[in-house]
C-alpha cells in the first residue's frame, strides 16, 4: 500500500477494539482479511511512560484505565502482525513516543509502515524514528492549527510519507468531517493524501475518495455497542437513517476547505492524548530550567515540545513542585488581582470552578469567595470531605458527566447497572451538597447534565422533574444544565435532543422546573436552531437559577474567552451578569497555566462592568 499509487487503500484499524485479547485480535484480522483491507494497524503504548504520576484531569482516569485494559505487549503484537501479513494483510503499527518504538527491538522491521497520531503531529523525534525505519510514513492532521501542521510537515523529505485528514473525535458526527480540507491538504503538498476516519457514518469515506484520498483507515469492531472508548467509532447505521443524515448534513461534510481551527472535542483530546514537559524535581524561584529537570508526559496541560526551546536556560520567576506541569506562568510574576476586580466579582456572585486538589490554591489565587466543585465520578465514590473548607464562602456542585469510563450520567437508562451508577453518584453528590450546606448556612446548588432522551421530550421531562423534585424536598436543588446542540462526550461529539431549543425552553416551563443557564451552550444553540438568546434568556428568567458563563462562535466552539465569541454575545452576557444567583466562569481550560484563562475573564468582566456603569 504505497502512497505513490493511484488505487485506494484500506487500512483496518484493530487500535484497542482487541479489548486486551490476542484471540480478539486474531478474529478482527481474518474478519478485516475477509472484508478485501489491504491491511491492519495496531498502536503501542509503554505503560510506564504514558501517563504523568501527576495526571489528576477528569478526562485522564477515563484513557487511563482504558490504555491498561486493552494493553497488548511487543511481543503479542509482532506475532498478530505475521499473522496478518500469512493472509496476505499489511501490518502496521501506531506509537506516540519514539523511545516505545525500541520496546520492539529488531522486530520493529516486522512492521510494513506506520502511523502518526494527530496528537503527535509535532513530535519531530518521533517522525524522524518512522521515517528512518525506510517504511512509508501516515501522518494525522487532527487537533491542530494550521500553522503547527506547516511547521511539522514543511520539514519532511520529498518521499516516503502521506498526510492524513482527521477529525479527532470518537465518533465523529457527520457535521465534523469538513472533508473540503482534502483538497486543501491536496493543493498545498502536491502529493497523495488520505482520510483517518472515525465517523459514525462508514459512508463519509466514499465521500473522502471522491475528493481524492488514495489510503482510508478505519477502526473494526465486532459490536458497535461494545464497552470500550473506539467501539462507537466503528458503527454501520441503518441504510435509510443514513441517506437522511447525509442530506440534512451535506455543507457541512464538506465544509473545511481552510486553515484548520481544531473544533472542541479536538482540543480536549489534544489534552488528554497529548503530552507536555513535567518536573523531576522541586524547582525554585531563580533557578535555570534545563532539559533533565524535565519529562515528557501525558496529558498536555504545560509547555509542550514545541514551545520548550524558547524557555530552557531561562530562570523560573516562581517554583515548581516536583510532578506538576512546566507552565508558561513559572516565568513570569504574578501581580494580586486588584481590590476593584475582587469587589466586583464579589458584587455580581462570580465563581470559579475547582476540583477538590486545588481547591486551596485557587482560593489562595483568585479570593472571590465562590466555587464550585467540578468532580470526577472516581472523586465522587470515594468519598468528599467537608473539613478545611471556608464556611464564609459560596459553593455548588457539577456532578460528573460520566459514571464510568464508557457511561454517561443517566438515572433513567435502559442498562440496570448505568441506571444504578446514575442514581449512586447522584446521591453521593447530594449528601455533599447537604453536608456543605451544615458547614456554611447557605443553599449549595448541584448541576447536572441530563441529556439522553429515552422516548421523547415529554417524557424526559416529565421523569427529571420528579426525580429532582424529590431532591428539592430534601433541600437540595439539584439544577439541569441547558446544554449545546452538540456534545463533547468521550473525545467525540454527540447531537442532543433535550435541554438546549425551544421546546426544551416550554417544557422547563410547564413543569416549574429551575435551572442552570450555561449561556456558552446557548450561544451555540441559538446559531443551530435560530433562536434569539437575549429573548430566551428573558423568557426563562423565572427558571434560571444559577449561571455558566463563557463564550462561543458557531455550533461547536465552547468555552472562549469572553469578548471572543460572536458579536453580540456580550450583550448576552452582561444580561446573564446582571441576574440572581452565582455565575461560574467556565471558560475552557481557565484553570491551566496558574489559572490565566479565569484571571482574564475576571479582568474582563470587571472592565464590562465599568463600561456599564
Amino acid at each position: 500500500m504505497k502512497a505513490e499509487t493511484t488505487s485506494i487503500g484500506i487500512i483496518a484499524e484493530i487500535g484497542i477494539n482487541h479489548n486486551g485479547s490476542t484471540a480478539e485480535a486474531r478474529a478482527l484480522i481474518e474478519a478485516a482479511a475477509t472484508a478485501g483491507v489491504h491491511a491492519v494497524k495496531f498502536q503501542y503504548r509503554n505503560l510506564d511512560k504514558a501517563y504523568a504520576d501527576a495526571a489528576r484531569e477528569i478526562g485522564d482516569e477515563i484513557l487511563l484505565s482504558e490504555i491498561r485494559r486493552n494493553y497488548l505487549a511487543p511481543d503479542s503484537l509482532i506475532v498478530l502482525a505475521k499473522f496478518a501479513q500469512s493472509l496476505g494483510l499489511q501490518a502496521g503499527s501506531s506509537f506516540f513516543d519514539a523511545d516505545d518504538m525500541c520496546d520492539f527491538g529488531e522486530d520493529i522491521a516486522c512492521f510494513e509502515f506506520f502511523k502518526l497520531p494527530s496528537v503527535e503531529l509535532c513530535n519531530s523525534a518521533l517522525v524522524d524514528a518512522m521515517l528512518a525505519t525506510r517504511r512509508h510514513v501516515y501522518l494525522s492532521t487532527g487537533c491542530h492549527l494550521e500553522a503547527e501542521l506547516e511547521s511539522a510537515l514543511s520539514r519532511l523529505p520529498a518521499a516516503g510519507w502521506t498526510p492524513m485528514h482527521c477529525t479527532s473525535n470518537y465518533p465523529a458526527t457527520l457535521h465534523n468531517a469538513k472533508l473540503g480540507y482534502l483538497r486543501h491538504l491536496q493543493r498545498r503538498w502536491s502529493r497523495d493524501i488520505g482520510y483517518s476516519s472515525h465517523d459514525d457514518h462508514w459512508e463519509v469515506c466514499l465521500l473522502a475518495m471522491q475528493l481524492g484520498a488514495t489510503v482510508i483507515e478505519r477502526h473494526i469492531t465486532f459490536d458497535k455497542g461494545a464497552q470500550g472508548l473506539d467501539h462507537s467509532s466503528s458503527s454501520t447505521p441503518d441504510e435509510f437513517a443514513r441517506l437522511v443524515a447525509f442530506a440534512d448534513n451535506m455543507d457541512l461534510v464538506l465544509a473545511g476547505d481552510g486553515p484548520r481551527v481544531p473544533n472542541q472535542g479536538e482540543w480536549l483530546n489534544r489534552q488528554n492524548l497529548g503530552r507536555s514537559f513535567f518536573a523531576v524535581r522541586d524547582m525554585g524561584s531563580g533557578d535555570v530550567l534545563s532539559a533533565e529537570s524535565l519529562a515528557y508526559r501525558s496529558p498536555n496541560i504545560g509547555i509542550n515540545r514545541t514551545q520548550i526551546d524558547q524557555y530552557l536556560g531561562k530562570v523560573l520567576a516562581n517554583p515548581v513542585q516536583k510532578g506538576a506541569p512546566v507552565t508558561r506562568s513559572a516565568f513570569k510574576s504574578m501581580k494580586p488581582l486588584a481590590t476593584s476586580v475582587l469587589d466586583i466579582a464579589h458584587q455580581l456572585g462570580l465563581s470559579l470552578p475547582v476540583r477538590l486538589h486545588d481547591m486551596k490554591a485557587m482560593q489562595a489565587q483568585f479570593p472571590i469567595g465562590a466555587y464550585e466543585f467540578h468532580l470526577s465520578f472516581e472523586e465522587v465514590r470515594g468519598g468528599t470531605d467537608v473539613s478545611g473548607l471556608d464556611p464564609s464562602h459560596r459553593y455548588s456542585i457539577h456532578l460528573p458527566d460520566y459514571v464510568s469510563p464508557t457511561l454517561l450520567m443517566d438515572p433513567f437508562a435502559t442498562d440496570q447497572a448505568q441506571r444504578a451508577a446514575s442514581f449512586d453518584i447522584l446521591e453521593r453528590t447530594v449528601v455533599f451538597a447537604e453536608r456543605l450546606q451544615e458547614l456554611t448556612g447557605r443553599n449549595v446548588p448541584v448541576v447536572g447534565s441530563f441529556s439522553v432522551v429515552h422516548s421523547d421530550l415529554e417524557a424526559f421531562f416529565s421523569e427529571h422533574a420528579q426525580l429532582l423534585g424529590a431532591f428539592s424536598d430534601r433541600g437540595v436543588a439539584v439544577l439541569p444544565q441547558w446544554l449545546p446542540p452538540i456534545a463533547w462526550y468521550f473525545g467525540g461529539s454527540v447531537r442532543l435532543a433535550a435541554m438546549n431549543d425551544l421546546r426544551s425552553a416550554e417544557l422547563i416551563a410547564s413543569h416549574c422546573l429551575p435551572v442552570c443557564m450555561d449561556v456558552c451552550h446557548l450561544f451555540m444553540g441559538s446559531i443551530a436552531f435560530g433562536f434569539s438568546a437575549q429573548k430566551l434568556v428573558q423568557d426563562m428568567k423565572a427558571n434560571i437559577r444559577h449561571l455558566h458563563i463563557a463564550d462561543a462562535a458557531g455550533i461547536d466552539g465552547e468555552g472562549l474567552a469572553i469578548g471572543e465569541g460572536e458579536p453580540g454575545n456580550l450583550e448576552v452576557i452582561r444580561q446573564a451578569l446582571n441576574m440572581d444567583g452565582l455565575k461560574v466562569i467556565e471558560v475552557w481550560q481557565g484553570h491551566l497555566d496558574n489559572g490565566a484563562g479565569f484571571r482574564k475573564a475576571l479582568l474582563t468582566i470587571s472592565e464590562l462592568y465599568d463600561d456599564d456603569a
